[in-house]
């Protein structure tokens, strides 16, 4: 009889827990943030990243990164004390998986927030805004000043997996036809999918487009009197739920955007193209 009791005893004990975690907030029941719980213990952030010029390139012979999204995260670690260990480069559409996976902890190229990526990514304030324009062949009219122009059936529109390139087709343009190259696919590609005839149009920023003409000279045009299809702020991103890392991360930011770190660094690698890429408001200006 005793037993029965301890017996009986142990189980209202074991329904009383499982009542109460059930009732426990999120955060207690483990809401974790293992991102940021390494970077804190390790002092250390490992940062995947993406080439793509002039915001993260590759010197060829040396392995050497440069870019404005490359000194911006540099300048990071240094305020916030930490190091920055540039780990591997990844394919864009695989930015989520990685982060998820604990591979890395965060994403140190700069990204356009879309729609498919919110799922899978947070992101932190943003460190520059740029338009994304439609480029075509050089001998391509068809599309000056009017944009509606491209939500035709008889339109191919080039695009990457799971990247903004293919949130602005879809959403935009979805009479259109879409030739979609992989996630891992970079700029030069999605240009060269349009001189190469297998699709008419595609959107980027004319900083890309500039660095393909530079190689390429007269292949390709900016579409004549249309605005940016978007614009887009360059963010950093970080797995789902890691706010504690994105808020740190954010708080560096703004010290980089008040010292004026950001302005001297766009206009560095950019500054050729002012008017066509915006810095971000200073708080304390009049706007």
């Amino acid at each position: 009889m005793k037993y029965a009791q301890i017996l009986l005893a142990a189980a209202i004990s074991a329904a009383v827990a499982f009542a109460v975690a059930s009732r426990m907030p999120s955060a207690a029941k483990g809401d974790a943030q293992p991102a940021f719980a390494r970077v804190e213990r390790t002092r250390t952030v490992r940062c995947a990243y993406a080439i793509w010029a002039p915001y993260i390139m590759e010197d060829p012979n040396t392995k050497k990164l440069s870019g404005f999204a490359y000194d911006f995260m540099e300048q990071i670690g240094k305020i916030l004390g930490v190091k920055i260990k540039w780990t591997q480069e990844i394919p864009w559409s695989q930015i989520g998986d990685d982060l998820k996976s604990g591979r890395d902890d965060m994403f140190c190229q700069t990204v356009w927030p879309s729609g498919n990526r919110a799922f899978s990514l947070d992101f932190t304030k943003a460190v520059d805004y740029i338009g994304a324009y439609a480029f075509v062949r050089a001998d391509d009219k068809r599309f000056d000043g009017d944009l509606a122009k491209i939500n035709n059936p008889n339109v191919t529109i080039a695009d990457i997996d799971g990247d903004y390139t293919q949130d602005i087709a879809s959403k935009n343009f979805p009479e259109a036809k879409q030739y979609s190259l992989p996630g891992d696919s970079d700029g030069a590609a999605l240009l060269m999918a349009v001189t190469s005839h297998k699709a008419d149009v595609v959107f980027v920023d004319p900083f890309l487009a500039r660095d393909f003409l530079k190689h390429n000279p007269g292949t390709l045009k900016r579409v004549a009197g249309v605005p940016a299809v978007q614009i887009f702020g360059d963010e950093f991103a970080v797995a789902k739920g890691e706010t504690k890392l994105r808020d740190t991360v954010n708080a560096a930011i703004e010290l980089m955007n008040q010292s004026g770190f950001i302005r001297r660094e766009l206009d560095k690698y950019l500054g050729a193209y002012k008017g066509q890429y915006a810095y971000p408001a200073k708080p304390y200006e009049t706007q």
